[in-house]
């Protein structure tokens, strides 16, 4: 199996292309979190709003905290894999000008991760519009 050093080298993330993502991963990360936290605070939010409220107590509430913000975080890590189509898609289809690809394809990717969370307080409000 090769090493990631070698697999750099070979093509399929050069140096460049390397170098360009991961200079805006914290960035991606920042974003992603902060996308995490709005969307919990928006569920929670539109259940108070509703008329259901989400715990009992502040217990409750710490413990469902920490169980969402771990699991959350199991799922940043899949995001910062998935980052990795980037720089890989950039090695493989070689476009004609990179750094309008990079632009755009970052771009998607950060708006996007950043939507995702979202779908579930949207959800909710399906679910909590039809049952009122």
């Amino acid at each position: 199996m090769a090493s990631l050093d070698s697999v750099r080298a070979g093509g399929l993330f050069s140096g460049d292309s390397w170098v360009w993502w991961q200079a805006r991963r914290l960035r991606y990360n920042l974003v992603l979190a902060a996308g995490g936290w709005i969307a919990y605070a928006a569920a929670i939010g539109l259940n108070y709003a509703f008329g259901h409220p989400v715990w009992k107590d502040w217990r409750g509430g710490l413990g469902m905290t920490l169980f969402l913000g771990t699991a959350f975080l199991v799922v940043m890590g899949i995001a910062n894999v998935a980052y990795l189509l980037g720089p890989a898609v950039e090695g493989w289809a070689r476009p004609a000008d990179v750094d309008h690809y990079r632009r755009n394809a970052y771009a998607m990717g950060l708006w996007g991760s950043f939507a995702v969370p979202f779908v579930f307080p949207l959800v909710q409000l399906a679910m909590l519009i039809a049952n009122s």
